[in-house]
Parts: structure tokens; C-alpha cells; sequence
């Protein structure tokens, strides 16, 4: 994405939406910002640091859907905002070129998360918090690049249920990992028997690469695909990289215990996002989701 551009796109976006500071970008300079967006430093006149994340359009994904993807990360970031137990980043504007579009928001000097106990403490405190009454969210939004189906369900397993279909839907995995997802499917209700669910607020991508600290080594986190759901879900993805410690799960099952049947539905968890790594990127995630689906079922 051409600088210039962008740094035109993003001034006139934030006089647009209201912003009090200085509007005039004098620099873009290009971050790491991970494999689904990339990412930029805007530096305004006034000496202000803005984060600025762009998506590229792509087949199946043009410039409105671009921006309305980030719209619902706004929705998202707001959410985390109000829960105040992180330091979330507070989005500033979305706006939309011919290209592509990008999501403007506060920049907050990271770095990495060292107090892990504490990060669990809090995970923990926004997944009790009482909230919506339903699982689901308003309106889907994404996670990375692919469609999170969000409409409201009474029932956690209802909404899991539509989930899981859809991204096994796009997989078309054939062969015996096909017939498992489809056994899965059949027998998902019997792996929450007995166990109570209400809806936490949970962040939807929780990998290590989406939280930090910040100067004063308060916990960070960024880039949700957030929604109510059981809070079990969120510590899916929190196990398959690595990069947590023992100590911050912990911390949050001293708050949050295991209940029975917890490492049958870790697996389920880690297979929906196994499952989207392998619609986003390719084949080399086949394997994990045949293992996920075998560890679930035997």
C-alpha cells in the first residue's frame, strides 16, 4: 500500500470521525503486523504515534467488506474497553480506499507480557463478569480473514454447532478426518452434559501474539474476534502455540475451575481454530485437525 495514500486516506478518516488530536500524518512507516493485515506507525504533526492496520481487497473479500471487518473490530475493541480489565487499544477510524481499507487506533508502546499470573487473574475476572444473556454477538464479525458466525443463540451448543459446520464446510476435509467432523457434529451435545454455561465476554483469538504489556507492564490485548460464549472456548487457541505460562492458567482456574469433561472440549475448541488456520493458510494444518478430531472423539 502506497504511504501517501494511506496517509491521506487515514487524516481525512479522522477529521470524519471526530478526532481531537492532530489529523495531519506526516509519516507511515511499515510494522510487523502479523500474516492477515499489514500494519503501519503513523506519525501526526503534533509528535502523536497512531496504529494504523490495512487490509489489501482479494477475491471474496472487497473493499466495503475490508472496512465492514473492521467496523466489527471497532464493535469488538469497545467491548474489551468496557469490560476494563485490559488495556485495550481505543479505535479511532475506519476508512475505505479503492484498495482496501484500514482501522486507525490508539498506539500503545508494547512490549512483551512478563506478569503471566496476573494475566490470568483478569482473563478470569472479564469471563466472570455478568453480561449478555445469549451467546452470540449483534452481528458476526471475522476471525482473521474468514467469517465468525455470531447470531444470537439461546444455547452455547446451538451457536458451536453453526460455527464448527461452517468452517468444515470450507475445509471439505474428505477421507476419515470428513467422516469425524460429521461424527463430531452428531455428538457434540454429550460433551457439555452437566456442565453450566453462561456467557462470558471472550477476546475470540487470545494467541500470544495478540496481548502484551505496556510501558507500565499493564496486560494489553488487541485484535478480537469477540463474542459471548462459554469461557472454556477462549483458552482454545491459548494452548495450541505456546507462549503462556503455566502459572497464568493457574491463576485463572484458582478463580475458574476445570469442570468434567474439560480436556474433551479443549480439544473442540483447538479444532475451530485449527480449522480456520487451515481454510486461511493451507494443507500444513490438516494433520492438527485430524489429531484435534480423533483426541475429541476417542
Amino acid at each position: 500500500m502506497a504511504g501517501v495514500e494511506l496517509a491521506a486516506a487515514v487524516a481525512v478518516s479522522l477529521e470524519r470521525s471526530g478526532f481531537s488530536g492532530c489529523t495531519e500524518v506526516v509519516s507511515m512507516r511499515p510494522v510487523n503486523g502479523g500474516s492477515i493485515n499489514d500494519a503501519y506507525v503513523a506519525t501526526m504533526a503534533s509528535g502523536e504515534r497512531l496504529f494504523v492496520k490495512y487490509h489489501q481487497a482479494e477475491p471474496g473479500l472487497g473493499a466495503d467488506q475490508c472496512a465492514m471487518m473492521f467496523d466489527a473490530e471497532w464493535n469488538g475493541l469497545e467491548l474489551l474497553r468496557k469490560a476494563g480489565c485490559f488495556r485495550v487499544p481505543q479505535p479511532l477510524a475506519v476508512g475505505r480506499l479503492a484498495s482496501g481499507a484500514f482501522l486507525a487506533m490508539e498506539h500503545i508502546d508494547i512490549r512483551p507480557l512478563r506478569d503471566q499470573r496476573r494475566f490470568g487473574e483478569l482473563l478470569a475476572e472479564m469471563h466472570l463478569a455478568v453480561g449478555a444473556e445469549r451467546f452470540g454477538l449483534e452481528s458476526d464479525n471475522w476471525i482473521g480473514s474468514t467469517p465468525q458466525p455470531n447470531k444470537w443463540h439461546a444455547s452455547w451448543v446451538d451457536l458451536l454447532r453453526v460455527r464448527l459446520e461452517y468452517q468444515l464446510d470450507r475445509a471439505q476435509l474428505t477421507g476419515e478426518a470428513g467422516q469425524m467432523g460429521q461424527a463430531l457434529l452428531q455428538r457434540l451435545p454429550s460433551f457439555f452434559e452437566g456442565v453450566e454455561i453462561r456467557p462470558s465476554l471472550i477476546h475470540g483469538d487470545l494467541y500470544a501474539g495478540n496481548c502484551a504489556a505496556d510501558e507500565h507492564g499493564n496486560p494489553v490485548v488487541y485484535d478480537p474476534a469477540v463474542y459471548w460464549g462459554h469461557h472454556e472456548s477462549e483458552l482454545g487457541i491459548m494452548h495450541m502455540f505456546g507462549g503462556f505460562s503455566p502459572e497464568l492458567f493457574e491463576a485463572y482456574h484458582q478463580r475458574i475451575p476445570r469442570a468434567p469433561g474439560f480436556d474433551k472440549r479443549l480439544a473442540i475448541y483447538q479444532l475451530y481454530h485449527a480449522l480456520n488456520h487451515y481454510n486461511l493458510f493451507g494443507s500444513g494444518y490438516r494433520t492438527m485437525c485430524a489429531s484435534l478430531l480423533k483426541q475429541a472423539l476417542s
